[in-house]
């Protein structure tokens, strides 16, 4: 697990996690941040003022862009002709958290939306399927043309160069995922490396993510921290919810349910069968009715959640904690953390 892998855990047990783009506005970002967490939103932004939907949207393109470009200049060097890719015609665009009519981590966002797993509160699946219905989502590959002009051998040695070679080790596991590595991953591999990690300039600081994934495993480790998520258990049990250890777990049972729904919707396809544009929203709506069918639950779990949270005051005992941790990080490593943040910085500019 990477230092950012870490952070995320940590400010997910914080205000719960989601993978809806629009959560981390609103009510989470008004929150204090620590003295750690201060270093990673200069690094990679997000928090404050700054983290409004436009701003996150636009540097998310940015980034798209200059990975792009980065790829096609190693692509170049290669010795392929390599056109970078406008991926902003697919980016689908919900409702703000600011056009919301309740603040994501609040009481009254949990008994309308819940966790926001199944309820779309921004309006993103509804949004990405009318685009999809519409194919206004559809992305142009620029490159299509001159690729399947090529041989049989030029386009294997081009997507190589591209993506790296597409190998899989005899003795792996085919169940397992195998692990990514930039390194093996061809010109995009190493352009995504430079503009979401850093590039070779965050590699010098492994030790030091090292250290910090190991100061927020102790966060959560903290034996305060243990006694509080056991209230919270209980609590939650009284509530009806049994088979629940510590905070999250509610919310991760949800997805959970929500990620095998997603997952099989194309696995008892028959891949002879033609996947026609009405057969594909047909799933899809099959996949929504049965999301409605958790909703309920899921608000019913959300706002249990929620209750006991603040009855055994977790958010704050969790952030006391999270930030005194950090502070005496911060104090013994503040040099190398200034170092990172100047490398980090650099390499965007």
């Amino acid at each position: 697990m990477t230092a950012c892998a870490a952070l995320a855990l940590t400010l997910a047990a914080c205000g719960g996690g989601s993978d809806d783009p629009a959560k981390g506005s609103g009510a989470a970002a008004d929150a204090p941040v620590g003295p750690l967490d201060e270093y990673f939103q200069k690094m990679y932004g997000g928090g404050g003022e700054a983290a409004d939907d436009e701003k996150m949207m636009a540097d998310s393109n940015a980034q798209m862009v200059k990975v792009e470009e980065l790829a096609a200049a190693c692509m170049a060097e290669e010795g392929f002709e390599y056109l970078p890719i406008d991926y902003s015609a697919s980016m689908t665009q919900g409702m703000s958290s600011d056009e919301l009519d309740v603040e994501w981590g609040t009481k009254e966002f949990a008994e309308q939306y819940g966790y926001g797993a199944t309820t779309d509160p921004g309006g993103y699946q509804a949004a990405s399927m009318e685009a999809n219905a519409d194919g206004t989502d559809e992305m142009v590959d620029p490159n299509q043309e001159a690729v399947e002009a090529m041989s049989e051998t030029e386009r294997t040695a081009f997507y190589a160069a591209l993506y790296g070679e597409q190998t899989m080790d005899p003795e792996a596991d085919p169940e397992e995922m195998q692990e990514y590595n930039w390194e093996t991953a061809g010109c995009q591999g190493k352009a995504q490396h430079e503009v979401y990690e850093g590039g070779l300039e965050a590699d010098a600081f492994a030790g030091l993510q090292e250290d910090i994934t190991a100061m927020y495993d102790a966060v959560q480790a903290d034996p305060r921290l243990a006694d509080v998520n056991a209230e919270w258990a209980s609590c939650m049990a009284d509530a009806g919810f049994d088979g629940l250890a510590a905070v999250g777990d509610g919310e991760t049972s949800i997805y959970d349910e929500v990620n095998v729904l997603q997952e099989g919707l194309y696995a008892d396809v028959d891949p002879a069968v033609e996947m026609t544009e009405e057969l594909n929203a047909q799933m899809q709506t099959d996949l929504q009715d049965k999301m409605a069918e958790i909703t309920p639950r899921e608000i019913k779990t959300a706002v249990a959640d929620f209750g006991c949270r603040e009855d055994v005051d977790f958010d704050d005992v969790n952030q006391k904690i999270s930030f005194e941790l950090q502070q005496e990080f911060v104090d013994a490593h503040k040099a190398d953390l200034d170092a990172w943040l100047a490398a980090t910085t650099a390499s965007k500019s």
